[in-house]
């Protein structure tokens, strides 16, 4: 029963994915936007193979918001078609390259390129980090409000979250630590090693909805931070995930910053009524037909502005 379950579940993933992908292609039919007036930056990290579900995220993010830069990070795979593609979708976007964005001493890959270099557009602008597995399906009102407070903000994985002190954050995860999870898990249970742990905060959100406020973020930060994980964890801090744990604690950590409201933000499995923005996270992309159906909606609503 057992393989007969795992089976099922195979062929309906596929059956999704499919889905996804056909109403997917339907984005490239859809209106190009422009730049707008609101004082922040959308910054992207785009694979080649995503370069259309990018347009999905940052299309039906602009329906919303209207940034006035965007700007995309290129991994190596990216090709020139992809950004010629991009370009002729989102007038004025930005291009720069990931290898710029690579520090001694700080991992490489693993989306560090992409922290690295909102460390750099930091320094005068806000920046919202948005994944290309996100779509936005109704006013942000947190998110705006935050820009405009100079709030950085997380995206919370559960309902209730706040910030917690970095010995609160590390006593939770030790446990589960023990057990062999994620290296995330890894590096939160070390939290309390750090010299700040008693007065610096964390919180466990997710790095792909993120908002850094002017001035929140700095490569000297980043190299601080990754040196004394480091000395920790050695070998493994360069594992995938330090970035999303280090963008945690840097967001923590910045004056008046806020945790979004979950579920209004949230994956696909815990969706109600009222969320507002979807983040389609990999283990569970496709386990139903919702990221299919919210690009069908997304183009149809993107047609008929």
């Amino acid at each position: 029963m057992l393989n007969l379950n795992n089976i099922l579940k195979k062929v309906l993933t596929r059956i999704n994915r499919y889905r996804f992908d056909r109403e997917l292609r339907q984005i490239i039919t859809t209106p190009p936007i422009t730049m707008g007036n609101d004082p922040f930056i959308a910054l992207s990290m785009v694979h080649h193979r995503d370069v259309d579900a990018y347009l999905l995220a940052i299309k039906s993010f602009c329906r919303f918001l209207h940034p006035r830069r965007i700007i995309v990070v290129c991994d190596p795979s990216i090709l020139d078609s992809d950004r010629s593609q991009i370009s002729r979708h989102v007038f004025g976007v930005e291009f720069v390259h990931a290898a710029d964005y690579r520090e001694p001493g700080m991992p490489q890959g693993g989306c560090w390129e992409r922290l690295i270099a909102i460390s750099d557009f930091v320094q005068s602008d806000y920046v919202i980090q948005l994944d290309a597995d996100t779509v936005s399906l109704s006013e942000m009102t947190e998110v705006r409000n935050a820009v405009v407070d100079g709030s950085s903000f997380v995206l919370a994985t559960e309902d209730n979250q706040n910030f917690l002190s970095c010995s609160e954050a590390s006593q939770w995860a030790k446990p589960r630590a023990e057990s062999g999870e994620h290296i995330q898990i890894l590096a939160e249970s070390n939290l309390n090693q750090l010299p700040e742990a008693v007065s610096a905060k964390y919180v466990r959100g997710c790095a792909g909805f993120s908002g850094f406020a002017p001035g929140s973020l700095s490569r000297e930060k980043l190299r601080a931070f990754s040196q004394v994980m480091g000395n920790i964890l050695g070998e493994k801090w360069s594992a995938w995930g330090t970035e999303q744990f280090t963008s945690n604690f840097m967001v923590s950590n910045s004056p008046k910053a806020r945790v979004l409201p979950h579920p209004k933000y949230c994956h696909p499995g815990r969706e109600r009524p009222k969320t507002v923005f979807l983040h389609f996270i990999g283990y569970v992309r496709f386990n139903t037909g919702r990221y299919a159906q919210v690009a069908r909606e997304t183009c149809f609503a993107l047609r008929d502005k």
